[in-house]
């Protein structure tokens, strides 16, 4: 009775959680769009700058698991303690990156800030709470780290070639034209450095816990 009841209260959390993280990313993609068209640029412009920013691509990995986990998907990749943890690292290292590398250059307002909050705080704070309840089930190995540094490594490649396309690099620490491609690609290696230490500790807390 006790594990259904366990059970069920993660489901309950993994449905909250999803509909949060579906309703954050909902939001901000119609205020990219709103924006873009504002500014004259068309629909399409705000739904391809939308798509450029390693938290929204993040946010929605981690919202795909969540929904996964809410509609019982248990043969899902996603779902998987492993894989999970690997999407917890990654959207930490957003919230952290953002609350102390980019918070203080601009100041959304209104929904903008709705979203701006949903995207790096809550989101962060309910997947890490997703990843507690359902991915310490057994113990992990620290190798797994690179593996799941292969999707941070590759989401700068990505930026890097979008950037030489379009000239437009959606972080100030990764804009080529203003700080040199040697000083981008040190801040890109003290980020990777920084997401390896986040991956350590929470593998390092799953495998204390298995043991327990």
């Amino acid at each position: 009775m006790r594990t259904l009841q366990r059970n069920d209260h993660k489901l309950w959390y993994a449905r909250a959680a999803a509909a949060t993280a579906w309703f954050a990313l909902l939001l901000q993609l119609w205020l990219s769009i709103e924006l873009a068209q504002t500014n004259g640029r068309g629909a399409w412009n705000g739904v391809w700058t939308y798509f450029a920013f390693f938290t929204i691509l993040t946010n929605l990995i981690a919202a795909a698991a969540l929904a996964a986990a809410a509609l019982r998907r248990s043969a899902n990749v996603l779902v998987s303690p492993g894989i999970v943890t690997g999407i917890a690292a990654n959207i930490v290292l957003v919230g952290i990156a953002y609350n102390l590398l980019l918070r203080n250059t601009w100041n959304p307002q209104g929904l903008q800030l709705l979203a701006d909050v949903l995207l790096h705080n809550v989101d962060p704070l309910l997947f890490l709470g997703w990843w507690w309840l359902a991915a310490l089930t057994q113990p992990l190995r620290y190798i797994e780290i690179i593996r799941w540094a292969a999707y941070p490594i590759a989401y700068f490649a990505y930026a890097m070639v979008r950037g030489a396309v379009d000239g437009f690099y959606p972080y100030p620490f990764i804009d080529v034209p203003t700080l040199g491609t040697g000083r981008v690609i040190v801040n890109a290696l003290a980020i990777l450095i920084a997401f390896f230490a986040i991956a350590a500790l929470l593998v390092a807390i799953a495998r204390r816990r298995s043991q327990r």
